[in-house]
């Protein structure tokens, strides 16, 4: 035991060495705002944009890097607001590179973990986390505490470079920022974009200015939760501008070498091709129905392995991808997606107009999202890749059925929302430059 002790101590003060360097390096700059190559978060502005001018507003989108989409929708956001106003500084950062390693590594891993090999556990503690007597209980005032312990140097960078303006994607920099933008010391604008069509009361906290959401019910829900109805703009989930500009279906097909009658289904699993995904594409492969498999395993090259290992006979009619930039011609290119139920993804094939499969959602958000978009006739839920054969076969024989999906999709999509925040944050800032006066 003394030795075990010892050890503990050891790496305790190499941890403390380290916080130490950590904000001595950081303390000689800016965090949010340094020179290109300098700094902790070194960033340079958005690939091509232009440089900011001098005393021009400084723009913080904070996100976390649990799963992907939070991410996507902080770039999108970063993206509309510099085609809108080139002048201006505007940085997307991770959050949790504020917080120790340990701290980092756990986070993200931790939901991961639980999303893709304990689907349950997470929801269970997913609907807990909702009821009122445990979000307000003990257990959700220590899970409060230990969060912004652990983000206490963004605060602090927060505090001392005073953005103009900060936006989160994210429920973490929310919970570490609302408290200290109601009690004045960071007095800037503070906004939310929620990247589900559902609001948990994660989302929920005071002093925030603004939320942005992706559906009125969305609204209803945080309503509910005791935001004030005046503070939520309905502007659907920002995703990258560039999904707006259709390539058209023969364009689309022809950059993948696919033929204009080819029956072509998208299979998706997030940026790290989770899920099951090579059961239902070696199922669909060999369904009567015949179609060309398209299966995106993001950077799970197990899993892509795995597909190119089928057999010929199955191997021929599928084809894998890694991680790939064209995901808006590939959801332009085929008949039907399957794919997870991510906010983000959900929202670039509403955008696209892709008939959706959801294929096993993950009990929480994702259940949330399929439910919503089932209600509004644009997606499928399907729980076994025997139920995903059917609804597949079912959408590429009845044209109808594929139609009437694609115009429920294309009511509720929202090509446009991350332009709509970036004006609105951008608005709010007297001195960002007028998107009707750029050059």
């Amino acid at each position: 035991m003394p030795r075990l002790n010892r050890r503990w101590r050891a790496r305790l003060r190499v941890q403390r060495r380290w916080f130490r360097r950590r904000w001595l390096d950081s303390a000689a700059g800016e965090v949010l705002f340094p020179e290109v190559g300098a700094g902790m978060v070194a960033v340079d502005t958005l690939s091509g944009a232009h440089a900011a001018v001098e005393d021009a507003p400084r723009l913080a989108i904070l996100h976390a890097t649990a799963g992907n989409g939070h991410k996507r929708a902080a770039q999108a956001i970063a993206s509309a607001i510099e085609r809108l106003s080139p002048g201006v500084a505007v940085r997307e950062v991770d959050t949790l590179v504020f917080a120790s390693r340990l701290y980092r590594g756990t986070y993200a891993a931790s939901y991961n973990a639980m999303a893709s090999r304990a689907p349950r556990l997470w929801g269970v503690l997913y609907h807990s986390a909702q009821r009122e007597s445990v979000n307000r209980g003990t257990a959700a005032a220590v899970r409060l505490a230990l969060d912004r312990l652990n983000l206490r140097r963004l605060v602090r960078v927060c505090e001392r470079e005073a953005p103009d303006a900060v936006v989160c994607t994210h429920f973490l920099p929310v919970e570490a920022l609302s408290h200290v933008r109601g009690s004045g010391r960071l007095d800037v604008p503070l906004y939310c974009v929620i990247t589900d069509f559902t609001a948990h009361p994660f989302w929920a906290f005071p002093n925030v200015d603004r939320y942005f959401v992706a559906s009125p019910r969305v609204a209803g829900e945080l309503e509910a939760l005791g935001v004030d109805r005046a503070r939520i703009d309905v502007t659907g989930i920002p995703i990258d501008p560039h999904f707006a500009s259709p390539l058209g279906r023969d364009v689309a097909r022809a950059r993948f070498g696919l033929a204009a009658d080819e029956r072509v289904v998208l299979v998706m699993g997030g940026g790290s091709g989770v899920g099951p995904m090579a059961d239902v594409a070696e199922r669909l492969a060999a369904s009567p129905a015949a179609p060309r498999i398209i299966v995106v395993c993001g950077t799970n090259h197990r899993l892509r392995d795995r597909i190119d290992a089928l057999p010929a006979a199955l191997a021929g009619r599928i084809r894998t991808l890694g991680f790939t930039h064209e995901v808006d011609a590939l959801l332009e290119a085929c008949d039907v997606l399957v794919s997870k139920a991510g906010g983000l993804t959900c929202s670039e094939a509403l955008v696209k107009r892709a008939p959706l499969v959801v294929f096993r959602p993950t009990p929480g958000q994702e259940v949330a999202n399929t439910q919503y978009l089932a209600s509004q006739g644009a997606a499928v839920h399907a729980d076994t890749p025997e139920a995903v054969e059917a609804a597949v076969k079912h959408l590429l024989d009845v044209p109808e059925a594929a139609a009437s999906m694609r115009d429920a999709a294309a009511r509720i999509a929202a090509p446009h929302a991350a332009e709509t925040i970036a004006r609105r944050v951008l608005e709010s800032i007297p001195r960002a430059h007028s998107p009707e006066t750029r050059s």
